[in-house]
């Protein structure tokens, strides 16, 4: 039996695939680690959510193409002709994993097993293995955990060639790139992220208009809204990418500390309070979602704005306690 698995870890960030794809590759090695707490602050929120015209309401700002943003990833596109020429998609698939590289492509869920859907869903699928005639991938599974399960190699070639959309990028981990910390750069977005500043700069991977920054919650209590007025079903994923954006900047906070860019003890544990309103706030959607008891969201919006003036305060600390050891925050 031949069996050939990368190394995989688990992403510090998963409420969209394009960032945990990447990011539990580079997870293997610490080195990424300075890179990562250069990124990850700004966020951007896309109005067009309201109007049905993007599935987006908040996420991390990268300012490329998200899938192509990692310096510490050297990524390659395939053109999607190939899956009508001779070229099977297992045999490629199988050729280059035995290259070290990481494969991002699309499925039809439909086909695979282990996805809650009953109807046909073009959806993107990471394979990092094959053993016994099946391939390792991850994602999330029909009880919407991100996890790694297998495929057949036949499940998988059927849900392949019934994609509407076929694009394929190869991944594969550059070792000869050593990232550095850049604090002038995270006082730049911290700066960016409190003033709600566009940092788009022209960027035609964005959509028309973006949001950045805290101004988020306007529009998260927006949403909010709307769904107490509809008595929708609440889309859990913009809570959860901002409570995974306190969990990254508690991180960042941690480093920063460690590698004495910040000095005043008391700014983690004020931050760490942020980080326990944002659980919160994803857990109360969660129970919305099973419950769809308005009631549930009754006290939300006070409680986001409790958020915001603690996390305004809290990130200006920081902003201070730079300034104090001599960085320039202008």
């Amino acid at each position: 039996m031949v069996i050939r698995v990368l190394p995989i870890s688990r992403p510090k960030v998963i409420g969209f695939l394009h960032h945990a794809y990447p990011l539990s590759i580079m997870g293997n090695y610490n080195d990424y680690l300075p890179w990562f707490y250069n990124n990850f602050i700004q966020i951007i929120c896309n109005p067009e959510y309201f109007e049905y015209k993007n599935d987006h309401l908040v996420d991390f700002y990268f300012p490329n193409d998200r899938l192509f943003s990692y310096p510490c990833i050297e990524a390659y596109a395939s053109k999607p002709e190939f899956s009508i020429s001779e070229i099977d998609i297992v045999d490629y698939i199988i050729n280059s994993i035995n290259k070290d590289c990481y494969v991002y492509t699309h499925v039809d869920e439909l086909y695979i097993p282990n996805k809650k859907t009953n109807k046909s869903f073009t959806h993107n699928i990471f394979v990092y293995g094959y053993e016994d005639e099946k391939f390792n991938v991850l994602g999330f599974n029909e009880s919407y955990h991100f996890a790694s399960t297998q495929v057949h190699f036949e499940d998988f070639r059927k849900a392949y060639s019934h994609a509407d959309y076929k694009l394929t990028i190869l991944y594969n981990y550059n070792n000869y790139i050593t990232p550095q910390f850049n604090i002038h750069n995270v006082i730049r977005s911290i700066k960016d992220y409190l003033l709600s500043i566009n940092t788009n700069q022209g960027n035609g991977y964005l959509p028309s208009n973006p949001i950045f920054g805290i101004e988020t919650y306007d529009y998260l209590k927006r949403y909010i809204e709307i769904i107490k007025s509809d008595s929708n079903n609440a889309d859990i994923r913009p809570f959860h990418i901002l409570l995974e954006h306190k969990s990254c900047m508690l991180e960042r906070i941690n480093y920063m500390m460690e590698h004495n860019y910040i000095k005043n003890p008391k700014i983690y544990s004020k931050y760490k309070e942020i980080e326990q309103l944002a659980q919160i706030h994803r857990n109360i959607i969660l129970k919305y979602s099973v419950s769809l008891d308005n009631m549930a969201l009754s006290n939300l919006a006070t409680s986001i704005d409790l958020l915001v003036s603690k996390e305004t305060d809290t990130l200006n600390m920081i902003l201070d306690d730079l300034q104090s050891l001599g960085f320039s925050i202008d």
